[in-house]
């Protein structure tokens, strides 16, 4: 696999003494995946590693507060999925944006940059704890524990949703994205209690880029872990906002009488949790397991 590796200025989530590197993965089919690695001064062969799977078209800025809190600990690898504006994509073949195809990225994440004498966890929010989940069922490299922040189990859209946008060209996305805003606003999202996090969603939305999301939209239109969940069998913490319209508990409900070991863990916001509070609560149980393990 060919990468490039930089050093990364001026990024928000950075705390001192902790060495921070870029690198692009390029992965079987030719996507160079762009991946963030932070490393602390403590980190050891025998410390583990945590991997982190942002959400759909998430940016790395709205997870600052946990990453302050993780990387000084524990070394984190920040990995972007292959809809984010920063992947790049080969120009030559059509890319295929799939479920299947994004757990493989991860598969070959870890083959590179994690070695198979480290021990590891996961960590991924929304449409990255679904990657993540879906990986997990395969029964491959397992991690010593994963900490899944609301995932989505059903890929469902309204059934207007696709009629509007497969035949609007990519170039209409400027036109259409006003509508994209108003529905997370009003109908996704609680924008009297966390308009800050509206404000997040609606920058990241500003930033996407609109053919590979329309690409990846489609691609896992109708997708489904729930025939899955039963072969996840390593430990898994499902973690909830009661604010949170959009991941909800009667569903983490479901997913942990599904799989064989996990718990649940409610926060009480989805501004929490992608605080700092997150963060700590990572690091505590990471704790815990090297202190079991010891």
């Amino acid at each position: 696999m060919i990468k490039r590796k930089e050093a990364v200025s001026h990024m928000a989530c950075t705390v001192p003494d902790v060495r921070v590197e870029e690198d692009y993965i390029t992965v079987s089919d030719g996507v160079a995946l762009r991946t963030i690695d932070f490393v602390p001064p403590c980190d050891t062969p025998e410390s583990p590693m945590v991997v982190f799977i942002a959400g759909w078209i998430s940016h790395i800025d709205g997870w600052k507060g946990v990453l302050r809190k993780l990387t000084p600990r524990y070394r984190t690898l920040y990995v972007e999925t292959r809809e984010k504006v920063s992947t790049r994509l080969p120009g030559h073949t059509c890319v295929d944006f799939s479920m299947p195809r994004m757990s493989r990225d991860i598969g070959e994440v870890l083959g590179d940059k994690v070695s198979q004498e480290k021990p590891f966890c996961f960590a991924g929010s929304s449409l990255g704890s679904t990657v993540i989940l879906d990986y997990l069922s395969m029964g491959l490299r397992q991690p010593e524990y994963s900490f899944l922040i609301a995932p989505i189990c059903e890929l469902t859209y309204p059934f207007w949703l696709p009629l509007l946008l497969r035949p609007l060209p990519t170039s209409l996305y400027t036109a259409i994205k006003p509508f994209l805003k108003w529905y997370l606003r009003n109908i996704r999202l609680d924008k009297h209690r966390e308009p800050e996090q509206v404000k997040k969603y609606e920058s990241t939305l500003d930033a996407a880029e609109p053919g590979r999301l329309k690409a990846n939209a489609f691609a896992i239109k109708d997708y489904s872990l729930w025939e899955k969940l039963p072969d996840v069998r390593s430990p898994v913490l499902i973690i909830g906002a009661k604010s949170d319209t959009l991941h909800g508990p009667d569903v983490m409900n479901r997913m942990l009488k599904l799989i064989s070991d996990a718990d649940m863990e409610m926060m009480s916001s989805n501004r929490e949790t992608h605080s700092e509070k997150m963060g700590e609560l990572i690091v505590d149980r990471i704790n815990g397991l090297t202190i079991r393990k010891g």
